[in-house]
């Protein structure tokens, strides 16, 4: 699909941003940000910081991208944004205080993404605009971001899908004895064949809350419950997904618990529609498991999602949080329960004008789903 993200929605969201807060110009420079506003993706930004691309956008409607000579043109191109470039020649804040300069706002009130700055960086800042007066915009970009375009949420949609091919993949390929470190190559090689830039998170449970981040040799034996958590990413986009599996024999209260959690989350999902608060969707949750006598493991029952696999000031599906449930919204819905075994769901939804849509939904995974066996499909259910 064309992943090209019209910019026009999101740097005019921007601009009220600017004219809400009485700013006159701001910077961004977090991948988050740089993907939502000019709609370029730059993993390597993670771990390479030191390159420093930032987007500048003025209250009177300018926008630059100061970037690394590394940034390729046709790329830079992609959106539509005017770009500079420093080299490692050069200082990047003396580019950046130049173009500031050159628009007028270098000795202006200016937001700045405080939560993404070291300190060291923020006094480099200040000393190279030493009129500036900075304000902390995080929070503001964090909600301009929860309302998610059609092409966002497109790529989203793919994101989620690819990842549950691939659990499902994964899972038909998997035996019993087999290490959890080849269950996870297992997993890794059905993400790339499924279409995925990046398996950025994956942890396995095994009976228990213990999470194995780094593979093991520890192997799979028969009886044995885990759940396979996973976050992927398409072009900046990420799902965040999770998926109970059994080995072997299996007990009958865990199948009947892990039954009873899928209809909670299936009810959850349902009551989760425009104009509702996230605290009055925990509530109902947290009757429905207390009917059903299951107890959630943590304090939230899910969070936003799209940018990262927890964007950047995520809104957690918790019952202290008044927000309200907006249509573009993504969400990942994930109950868990410790008995009498480690059982999880994750789904991922978008709030939609007639309720909450699914994402991750082309299999059915209400019955627990044996390691080696083909997964079904919701219309095989049927």
């Amino acid at each position: 699909m064309n992943t090209d993200i019209p910019t026009a929605t999101q740097l005019d969201r921007a601009t009220k941003l600017l004219e809400r807060r009485d700013l006159d110009a701001m910077i961004v420079w977090s991948r988050q940000s740089l993907r939502h506003l000019c709609g370029l993706y730059f993993p390597h930004l993670a771990f390479l910081p030191e390159e420093y691309i930032f987007l500048v956008c003025t209250r009177a409607g300018d926008q630059v991208v100061v970037a690394s000579y590394a940034l390729a043109p046709d790329y830079a191109a992609k959106s539509g944004i005017r770009t500079v470039y420093w080299d490692f020649n050069t200082d990047p804040w003396v580019t950046l205080a130049a173009e500031l300069r050159e628009l007028g706002v270098d000795g202006g009130r200016i937001g700045v993404e405080l939560g993404q700055v070291t300190v060291s960086d923020m006094r480099r800042c200040e000393a190279a605009l030493p009129e500036v007066s900075w304000h902390e915009v995080d929070h503001d970009l964090m909600m301009a971001r929860q309302i998610k375009t059609p092409t966002e949420i497109a790529l989203i949609d793919e994101t989620a899908k690819a990842g549950e091919r691939a659990i499902a993949a994964a899972v038909e390929r998997g035996w019993v004895g087999m290490t959890d470190r080849e269950f996870s190559l297992e997993l890794r090689i059905a993400s790339l064949r499924e279409g995925v830039d990046e398996l950025t998170w994956l942890a396995l449970n095994w009976n228990s809350l213990v999470q194995r981040t780094q593979p093991t040799d520890v192997p799979i034996r028969d009886g044995d419950v885990f759940s396979i958590e996973m976050g992927l990413s398409i072009d900046g986009y990420y799902c965040d997904l999770q998926r109970t599996v059994g080995v072997g024999t299996v007990s009958d209260e865990i199948l009947s618990t892990y039954r009873h959690l899928m209809d909670v989350q299936s009810r959850t999902i349902e009551s989760m529609s425009p104009g509702t608060k996230v605290a009055d969707v925990h509530k109902r949750f947290d009757q429905d498991m207390t009917e059903n006598g299951l107890t959630m493991w943590d304090w939230w029952l899910g969070h936003s999602l799209g940018l990262d696999v927890h964007e950047g000031g995520t809104i957690w599906l918790d019952g202290d949080v008044n927000v309200v449930l907006e249509e573009g919204m993504v969400f990942a819905v994930e109950p868990v329960v410790t008995a009498p075994a480690v059982l999880a769901i994750e789904d991922n939804v978008v709030i939609d004008s007639g309720g909450a849509r699914l994402l991750s939904g082309q299999f059915d995974w209400s019955e627990l789903v044996r390691l080696g066996q083909t997964v079904p499909s919701r219309a095989q259910r049927k």
